[in-house]
């Protein structure tokens, strides 16, 4: 072998390593770091553990605060309605003639009418069919998309339909067969 032209290769069996690959400080150096990381990701992993128990109370809370809030409307509702009860249980126990007795129920029926318009109920137009408000049951001779009968009449609280009206609708004329 000339000696420029000198291969460098692994040490032999007798040469010592000159440099380690790392030296003590390094190597601690990197210890630490390692250790720090390892203490970043426990106090992250607990972080999030934390955050995931605090979002499923609040998760639980809300349920229970929607499910109160529902109970407390019911309660107010049903607590309304009694009065009703009530005029219905005096009307049939009083002794009056059939004409008293008619015009004490029309005036609960309005009151009940009026107290529930007062919450948002809004009874459904039934002049023309719209699938989004009533359910056709029957289906007649008359003018096409005209609503000819109402069975059962339909209410909505703002834009919700809390019951369709259930109606008869029209066809509109038969149509024959093709004029050759």
């Amino acid at each position: 072998m000339e000696e420029g032209s000198k291969e460098e290769g692994p040490p032999g069996t007798g040469e010592a390593q000159e440099q380690p690959l790392l030296t003590s400080e390094e190597a601690e150096r990197l210890r630490k770091e390692i250790d720090e990381a390892k203490a970043q990701a426990e106090r992250n992993m607990d972080l999030a553990k934390r955050i995931q128990a605090d979002f499923d109370n609040y998760k639980k809370r809300s349920q229970r605060d929607r499910e109160d809030l529902v109970k407390a409307a019911n309660d107010q509702l049903l607590c309304e309605l009694l009065g009703f009860l009530d005029d219905f249980e005096r009307a049939l126990s009083s002794q009056s003639n059939p004409e008293e007795f008619r015009k004490g129920v029309e005036s609960v029926h309005a009151n009940l009418r009026s107290m529930l318009q007062s919450k948002g109920l809004v009874e459904t137009p039934c002049e023309r069919f719209d699938p989004a408000l009533h359910e056709a049951l029957n289906v007649g001779e008359g003018e096409e998309g005209k609503i000819l009968e109402v069975y059962q009449k339909g209410y909505r609280q703002g834009p919700r339909v809390i019951r369709f009206a259930k109606v008869k609708v029209g066809k509109g004329p038969e149509r024959g067969e093709s004029d050759d």
